[in-house]
């Protein structure tokens, strides 16, 4: 995928299941619970050992996944999870370092912002899809309008994450330059953990259906 494809992609995927994958034997399982629920796109954080080895097993496994990498915050990151098959990458944060390293590997990369300073920071590497991390915490959906409005000309686009839920989620699907949101609600550890499948593909269902509702009207 091209970065200037992405924030087309992301819009049409409208909700991003936030994963952190303890065993690679669950990877392509919960990637199935996931796509039964409607939810095609993933961020797999890299904070696990099975993170890595997931990636082309839930590539192979279910290629209608689209596999976004996060916490990619070390040299070397962006190029190996390219080649294994992902999508896109995000961080929590915006290094320029990292930016660089994923233009030249060829992955459409978001970057976390928090700040004005931190979206001008971005603005100068050429993107214009940011991560507003932690979405919640630092304010929500009205620190985020305020802080784009003196951007709102540049066409900016923002995948929120970090406290968004259900109930807070056809919220943040009312800001058009909101494509995508991200949550770790739709797949916990623990429910991965416990193999709920069946959980997981409901809570996928039911985020999707708020999503399309509060966009669509």
């Amino acid at each position: 995928m091209k970065y200037e494809e992405l924030a087309v992609e992301l819009a049409k995927k409208g909700v991003i299941a936030v994963l952190e994958i303890e065993k690679t034997e669950d990877a392509a399982l919960v990637s199935k619970a996931l796509l039964d629920g409607g939810i095609s796109a993933i961020e797999l954080a890299l904070r696990t050992d099975a993170a890595e080895p997931s990636i082309s097993i839930i590539a192979k496994e279910t290629p209608q996944m689209t596999i976004g990498i996060g916490t990619i915050i070390k040299k070397g990151q962006a190029k190996r999870v390219q080649g294994l098959g992902a999508s896109f990458g995000l961080a929590p944060g915006l290094n320029k370092e990292i930016v660089r390293e994923a233009k030249e590997a060829g992955l459409p990369f978001i970057p976390g912002i928090a700040t004005p300073s931190e979206i001008e920071e971005a603005l100068s590497e050429g993107l214009n899809i940011l991560k507003f991390f932690p979405a919640q915490p630092l304010g929500g959906l009205e620190y985020l309008k305020s802080m784009n409005n003196p951007y709102n000309y540049l066409g900016l686009k923002y995948v929120p994450l970090g406290g968004v839920n259900e109930s807070n989620l056809a919220d943040y699907a009312s800001m058009p330059q909101i494509v995508a949101i991200g949550g770790t609600w739709i797949a916990p550890r623990a429910l991965i953990k416990e193999k709920n499948w069946n959980e997981i593909t409901q809570r996928a269902e039911k985020a999707l259906g708020i999503w399309r509702k509060a966009k669509n009207g």
